[in-house]
């Protein structure tokens, strides 16, 4: 089985060269910049393709690892410079928030779609997949293929529906960007209690770590702690009123969300005074 890649940035150099050693035999590469398909054909010893219809022709699957405004540009460019050439063929782009969907007609000549995510940033050309945790969509043929490649690699793999692929990319950004903005948070914070930012990152971050560890591997009931997982209504007051703004109301806001992770952990507890004060909106 060969595989065209479309793009040959950060998702396409990472997925090819971790796919050598399968069944997968990697055709060529294509990029709007030569010297990148260039330099992904020459670590994979594979060849360079010059144009769309090169690359769909030389292929059993074509992935378009491109950014995601130009997926659809590509396979409308591709059904009209290759009609001809797409039955039998699968075609699959590696977009987090974009479904199977995009590849429009693709019924009408014979070729079959879908898409592919590792829930895992890629933030380099040379992104270790080993550990990664892939989700699928789209034609059962297509989803088969391309999770026989990943089991051979040991990669666990997820069927989706692909009406859900915006509330699946929201749950990812919401565990992995917005951690960003919450940590930013919290080292501003400390930056007013008179540390370094440098400084602060340095003490949050065995905190952080070990909160995702126990998350990951106790789960989100048993990871809890702090003083909302206690009720303790004084120091929950306190917090609040050390923030203004917007981040008196994010505080507020995911506080209240713990109050139900608590209600959960500890039925027989008493959150209700906890609750009134995560409803006040101004204190």
């Amino acid at each position: 089985m060969k595989l065209g890649f479309i793009g040959a940035g950060k998702a396409g150099c990472s997925f090819s060269r971790y796919l050598q050693g399968t069944q997968a035999e990697i055709s060529g590469f294509y990029s709007k910049t030569l010297k990148h398909s260039e330099q992904a054909a020459e670590d994979t010893e594979a060849a360079v393709f010059l144009c769309l219809r090169q690359v769909v022709s030389a292929s059993d699957v074509v992935l378009i690892t491109t950014p995601d405004n130009m997926i659809g540009e590509i396979w409308k460019q591709i059904k009209e410079q290759c009609p001809g050439l797409l039955s039998g063929k699968t075609f699959c782009h590696m977009s987090g928030s974009l479904s199977s969907e995009l590849f429009q007609e693709r019924q009408k000549f014979g070729a079959y779609g879908c898409s592919l995510h590792p829930m895992q940033a890629i933030s380099s050309k040379n992104a270790d997949l080993s550990g990664a945790f892939f989700t699928a969509e789209g034609d059962q043929e297509a989803v088969s293929l391309m999770k026989a490649l990943l089991t051979e690699k040991g990669n666990p793999v997820a069927v989706m529906d692909p009406a859900n692929k915006k509330k699946y990319h929201m749950a990812a950004s919401t565990a992995s960007n917005l951690m960003a903005g919450l940590a930013q948070m919290a080292i501003g914070s400390l930056v007013e209690c008179g540390f370094d930012q440098d400084v602060a990152l340095r003490m949050l971050g065995p905190l952080m770590r070990g909160n995702m560890e126990n998350i990951c591997e106790k789960g989100v009931l048993a990871a809890l702690t702090g003083p909302v997982e206690r009720g303790d209504c004084e120091t929950v007051r306190s917090h609040l009123a050390q923030l203004t703004g917007e981040k008196r109301e994010i505080y507020r806001l995911l506080s209240r969300q713990l109050v139900e992770v608590a209600q959960k952990k500890n039925e027989t507890r008493d959150y209700s005074n906890l609750k009134t004060i995560l409803e006040e909106k101004d204190q």
